[in-house]
Formats: C-alpha cells, sequence, structure tokens
C-alpha cells in the first residue's frame, strides 16, 4: 500500500468514529489487531478494542474527533485530534468503577499511531490525556 493509500485508511477510520460506527471501523483492521490505549489493561484485541471505544461512546454521545494533523511514513500514520463530547452517559474507569454523567462539555488532545499492512490496520495506539478529562468533567481540582 501506498503510503497515500495508508492515510486514506487512517482518515476512514476516523469518519467512521465520527458516525458512531464500529462495524464500519472493525472492517478496517486486520483479525489479529492490537490495540493500547489510556486506562486500557494491557493490549486489548479488536473486540476489546470495541468495547473500550464503544464506552467513550457511551459516555459521550455526541463524541467527535477534530483531525488536526497527519504525519505518515512507510506503514506508519499519526493523527493528532481533538476529542470534542458531552458527558451525558455512565463514564467506566479502568478500575470498573463509573462517573455518573456530569453534562459538562469536555475537549481532549490526543494522537493516534496506526500501523497499516495489506491495507488493514494491524496495530492501534492511543495517547490522550486522561487528568485533562477529569480535570473538565469537574472530577480533579484545578491545577
Amino acid at each position: 500500500m501506498s503510503v497515500q493509500e495508508n492515510i486514506q485508511i487512517a482518515r476512514t477510520s476516523f469518519d467512521s468514529l465520527n458516525a458512531h460506527d464500529l462495524d464500519a471501523n472493525d472492517r478496517l483492521q486486520s483479525d489479529d489487531v492490537k490495540f493500547e490505549g489510556p486506562g486500557a489493561a494491557g493490549t486489548l484485541n479488536r473486540a476489546q478494542s470495541r468495547a473500550y471505544t464503544q464506552g467513550f461512546l457511551t459516555a459521550f454521545p455526541d463524541l467527535h474527533f477534530d483531525v488536526t494533523q497527519i504525519i505518515a511514513q512507510d506503514d506508519y500514520v499519526v493523527v493528532n485530534w481533538k476529542g470534542v463530547g458531552t458527558h451525558q452517559g455512565p463514564l467506566v474507569t479502568p478500575s470498573g468503577n463509573s462517573i455518573p454523567p456530569t453534562g459538562k462539555k469536555s475537549t481532549v488532545p490526543g494522537s493516534s499511531t496506526f500501523e497499516i499492512k495489506h491495507g488493514k490496520i494491524v496495530s492501534s495506539r492511543i495517547y490522550w490525556d486522561m487528568v485533562t478529562l477529569l480535570g473538565q468533567l469537574g472530577l480533579m481540582p484545578p491545577m
């Protein structure tokens, strides 16, 4: 695959997330995709990654990702983004507790690094600031 084709796969992944279409997002991933992200208990498989994402779509039903930058080389695409949403549903924490809806809007910057081979995402590493999210929801004292 060309770098431009890999960039399009990464863009399509964000389009499917913005449409809240996890089935479409699953089709972009290899069967043995590996996922890592804040709060995840180690490396996740595709089903676990989907559950991780669904947790945020449940907590933030208006969640939208604004892509701010894409950098690509060979099989790797890095997407910098801002996630924006209103906390309207329960948010499950890494410990398994649930944070009730606060009704507060949050904007959190993040970055996703995709490895893409043969037209499929084989690994995805997501980095975002959990402290920023919790602060904006009023769950941490201001710094």
